[in-house]
């Protein structure tokens, strides 16, 4: 039966001590290491928080949801009475307002809050002009 003692690691330790040449692992190399020194770090709330709404309906069936802020650290978007639609540009959001499909949006159901951490310009968009579509911004900011 096969013992720890004969395994290559030992019988090389074992070989290397008779010839006299001390140990065949460098000590320094299989030390346990000291612990990584730890970096505080601070979670600190934004500077500033912006609450807003947008409605939408059928004189305004596209609007500036989010302008591009590069101070701007997250959004919470909320689609309160209808679907909406959320798009990049204001002419990719009047491509499909009004549809029931569209691959050129992002399709925001209502009741859903979805944060939102770019910081590019955002455009909403109704899927129905029959009634308005409110749609509830919570933005966080940074003061720099």
């Amino acid at each position: 039966m096969p013992r720890t003692e004969d395994s290559l690691t030992a019988k090389q330790a074992e070989v290397t001590a008779q010839q006299g040449q001390g140990a065949a692992v460098d000590p320094v190399e299989m030390a346990i290491p000291e612990p990584l020194v730890s970096v505080p770090v601070r979670n600190e709330s934004p500077a500033q928080a912006i609450a807003r709404c947008v409605t939408l309906s059928a004189a305004n069936p596209v609007l500036l949801l989010l302008p591009q802020d590069p101070r701007r650290r997250r959004a919470m978007v909320l689609a309160v009475d209808n679907d909406v639609y959320v798009a990049s540009s204001k002419e990719l959001g009047q491509a499909v307002q009004g549809g029931a499909l569209a691959s050129d949006a992002f399709y925001l159901p209502k009741g859903v809050p979805v944060p939102v951490t770019a910081r590019a310009a955002l455009w909403a968009a109704c899927t129905t002009t029959a009634a308005a579509s409110r749609i509830s911004l919570l933005v966080e900011k940074d003061d720099e």
